[in-house]
C-alpha cells in the first residue's frame, strides 16, 4: 500500500502553522502512521520551530524539505508566505531521509554522505530518489550530476533548488529538525511501487543552431568561436541583453529540448561573456527560445499529460509532486495559480497535490529516462501510484 495526505496553511506563526498543518494531516490519516514527509516553507518562517513542531507530532517519521519562492498544494492551491506538508504512508515502500554537508567544500563527498546515509536504513532497493540541494552554494547541474553518479545511472532523481522567494541571498534546507545551508537533503524510495513524470517548458525554438565552443561551468564565453553575447544580439540587436524571458536551450542530438538555461542579463561587456544560472557543457548545441504566458501554461498541461500516460492501465496515483520553477511564477504573475488549477482539473479532486517553485528543477529528461538534469523554466510532475 502506499498513500498520501496534503496539509497546507497560511498561518504566519510558526506554532499556529503547525497546529493547524497536524490537525489537517492527523484528520485524513485514519490512524495510518507516516514513513516520511516533505515540507516546503516560505523563507520567513520560524523553521526549526515548524520542523519541531511537526516531529513531535509524528515521531520517528523521515522529515526532509526546503525553502521555496512559492509554495502549492491541492488543499490551497499556489500560495507565498505559506507552508505546506505531504506525508507519505507505505507498509511495502521503505522511504528514507538522508543528507549531505558542505556542498561549497566537498561536493561529491556531500552527495555521497546524503545518499549513503538513507541507504544504510534499508534493505530494498533503491528505485527512485529526491532531492531538494542548495543551489546558491553549489551549482545545480553539478549537484545533480553528481547525485546520479552516486545513487547510479539507472536511478531517476526528482526535486528542486531551494529558493528565498527571489531574494538570492541565503537558501535552507530540512533535515529532520535541522536547519541548514550549504546542504543536500534526499529521500529515497526503494522497494516495488509505480511511478511516472513528466517534464515540460512551453518555450519554443527560434533562430539558427549554434554550439558553445568555450565554457566554464555557468559562464559561457563563445558560440560559434564568437563572443557569447553575438548570438544574441544576432537576434536581439545591439545592446540587448538575455532574460528570463528568453533561455537557451541546450539540444539533443535529434535537436529537441534536453534542457533550458536561463539568464538574469549578467553580461560581460568587455569579453561578451554571458553567465547562466547553472552550468552549461562546452560544446552543446543550442538555441534561443520563446515562449508567451499560454504557451508557459501549456508546458504544465504537458508536463501533466506526459506523466498520467506513462501510468499503467486503470492506475490511479496516490500523489503528485510539483516542482516548478520561480521565473515561470514571475513570468506568469497572477495566472500563476492556473498551473496548479492545470493540474488539479487533469488528475480529479482525490489525489493529493503538493510542491513549490524553485531555482532549478530535478528530473529526468524526456525519452531519457536515466539521465537526469538540472533544468530551468521547466514544470516537472511526479506521480507515485501504488
Amino acid at each position: 500500500m502506499f498513500s498520501s495526505v496534503v496539509s497546507h496553511s497560511e498561518e504566519p506563526d510558526a506554532d499556529a502553522a503547525v497546529e493547524e498543518i497536524v490537525q489537517q494531516c492527523k484528520g485524513r490519516l485514519n490512524g495510518a502512521v507516516p514513513s516520511a514527509g516533505l515540507l516546503f516553507a516560505a523563507i520567513d518562517f520560524d523553521h526549526e520551530g515548524l520542523l519541531c513542531g511537526i516531529t513531535r507530532a509524528f515521531p520517528g517519521m523521515e522529515l526532509i524539505g526546503c525553502t521555496t519562492d512559492g509554495e502549492l498544494s491541492s488543499e490551497l492551491g499556489f500560495r507565498e508566505d505559506s507552508v505546506t506538508l505531504i506525508l507519505l504512508v507505505s507498509d511495502t515502500v521503505d522511504i528514507k531521509a538522508g543528507i549531505g554537508r558542505g556542498l561549497s567544500v566537498d561536493l561529491a563527498g556531500a552527495c555521497r554522505s546524503a545518499v549513503e546515509t538513507a541507504k544504510a536504513k534499508t534493505d530494498k532497493p533503491l528505485r527512485l530518489c529526491m532531492a531538494m540541494p542548495d543551489g546558491m552554494t553549489a551549482d545545480g547541474h553539478s549537484v545533480t550530476a553528481m547525485l546520479q553518479q552516486v545513487a547510479g545511472p539507472e536511478i531517476p532523481l526528482f526535486g528542486a533548488l531551494a529558493g528565498d522567494q527571489w531574494r538570492l541571498k541565503s537558501v535552507k534546507q530540512f533535515y529532520g529538525t535541522e536547519v541548514l545551508t550549504d546542504s543536500v537533503p534526499v529521500l529515497l524510495l526503494c522497494g516495488e511501487f509505480h511511478f511516472s513524470y513528466g517534464v515540460a517548458t512551453g518555450w519554443r525554438q527560434v533562430g539558427e543552431v549554434g554550439r558553445v565552443t568555450r565554457a566554464t561551468g555557468a559562464i559561457v564565453y563563445e558560440i560559434d568561436d564568437k563572443p557569447a553575447i553575438d548570438f544574441y544580439r544576432k537576434y536581439l540587436g545591439p545592446g540587448s541583453r538575455p532574460t528570463v524571458e528568453l533561455p537557451l536551450a541546450i539540444l539533443s542530438a535529434r535537436d529537441t529540448i534536453q534542457y533550458l538555461r536561463a539568464c538574469l542579463g549578467v553580461v560581460d561587456e568587455t569579453t561578451g561573456a554571458i553567465t547562466f544560472l547553472a552550468a552549461v557543457p562546452e560544446g552543446a548545441r543550442v538555441r534561443l527560445t520563446l515562449a508567451d504566458r499560454d504557451e508557459i501554461l501549456t508546458g504544465c498541461a504537458e508536463s501533466l499529460s506526459i506523466a498520467k500516460s506513462g501510468l499503467h492501465a486503470g492506475a490511479q496515483p496516490s500523489a503528485a509532486l510539483i516542482f516548478s520553477c520561480a521565473a515561470r511564477k514571475n513570468l506568469l504573475g497572477t495566472r500563476t495559480q492556473e498551473e496548479l488549477g492545470l493540474i488539479r482539473g487533469g488528475l480529479g479532486e482525490m489525489v493529493p497535490i503538493c510542491g513549490f517553485y524553485g531555482y532549478g528543477e530535478i528530473s529526468p529528461s524526456m525519452g531519457d529516462p536515466t539521465g537526469t538534469k538540472c533544468h530551468n523554466e521547466s514544470f516537472v510532475t511526479l506521480l507515485i501510484a501504488d
